[in-house]
């Protein structure tokens, strides 16, 4: 009797297993598929990436080539044509058009153009770089706000781009004739971890040049209060 009981439980086992494998088949069969579709998908993303990355890479070698042989035309519409596509070559082709630009038209608007398109395609070391010609490259032009605007993102930064950006700053402070500030910034800089020795050297530098502070007027003390009119002295009898 026990053996019956055994046999009829373990039938019931393989009928429940057999029914439950027969409604999850269709459903590992899909996300089987999914995962295939979905590795797939990726090797051919890479794939595809790599052959553009691969055409970019001979375009950009053309234009390199091109501005070798000093012929900026051919270099300017190489790099122009990086430049409106995505990625790493766009962000440097655009900074290399501004230095095609400056050699070919010498157009500030042209230059500034394309180093603000760079600066705003890419926000790691290849976008502060260029943040930072294009502040270089407004910087006679502009006034300190707007100066202090652009390399507002690397100031807030912090490290090497930024120590340059405060250096504009103060550069440009002292130019536009506001002495105090430009001090200040020169001395803070001078004190700053982050900025390189050469960086800290040349600001001490400019920090001799500086006119001595304003000593402060010393603080005048009240007059004394006028003597009071002596009184003449008083009759007899009164």
């Amino acid at each position: 009797m026990t053996d019956i009981f055994e046999e009829v439980d373990e039938s019931l086992r393989q009928d429940t297993v057999l029914k439950w494998w027969r409604q999850a088949l269709p459903y590992l069969i899909i996300a089987g598929v999914l995962i295939l579709v979905a590795v797939g998908g990726y090797e051919f993303f890479k794939w595809q990436r790599g052959q553009e990355i691969s055409k970019q890479a001979v375009v950009y070698d053309t234009a390199i080539t091109a501005l070798e042989k000093k012929d900026l035309p051919a270099a300017k519409a190489a790099f122009a044509q990086l430049a409106a596509e995505k990625g790493g070559f766009a962000v440097l082709a655009n900074q290399m058009l501004a230095g095609v630009e400056k050699d070919l038209t010498n157009d500030p608007a042209a230059i500034q153009q394309h180093l603000a398109a760079a600066a705003a395609s890419d926000k790691d070391v290849m976008g502060d770089i260029a943040t930072l010609k294009l502040a270089y490259a407004k910087a006679d032009a502009a006034d300190l706000a707007e100066i202090e605007k652009i390399v507002a993102p690397l100031t807030k930064k912090g490290g090497y781009a930024g120590s340059l950006a405060r250096e504009l700053v103060a550069a440009k402070a002292l130019a536009s004739g506001q002495i105090d500030r430009a001090r200040s910034e020169y001395q803070a800089l001078s004190f700053e971890i982050e900025a390189p020795q050469a960086m800290k050297l040349r600001v001490q530098q400019t920090l001799l040049t500086f006119p001595a502070p304003a000593a402060a007027a010393p603080a005048s003390t009240p007059a004394a209060p006028a003597a009071a009119p002596a009184q003449p002295p008083a009759k007899p009898g009164q």
